[in-house]
């Protein structure tokens, strides 16, 4: 399945957007790195407060998102559409 991101452009830039991914919510934070022109991205596995993923974006580079116990692959993004004003990152999952 895929799945677009929520992204409010009026919000801006950081961001948080809670997301349920096959039955499990995840907290989905944007940050803008506004030194170096670039968006951040952590996600993090509400139920436990883990955190899965924390990177650059870079457009159309996708990203495995693993388990950081057992390097399970959970999902995977694809940051669609990066700049100052908006971030898509599509979700591919089971």
């Amino acid at each position: 399945m895929v799945k677009i991101i929520p992204f409010e452009e009026k919000w801006g830039f950081p961001q948080l957007q809670r997301v349920k991914i096959s039955n499990i919510a995840y907290d989905f934070f944007f940050r803008w790195n506004y030194d170096a022109n670039f968006c951040v991205l952590t996600i993090i596995r509400v139920e436990d407060s883990i955190t899965v993923f924390n990177g650059k974006l870079v457009v159309k580079n996708p990203y495995e998102v693993k388990d950081p116990s057992t390097y399970e692959v959970l999902f995977t993004i694809l940051p669609w559409q990066i700049d100052e004003s908006k971030a898509e990152v599509w979700v591919f999952y089971d």
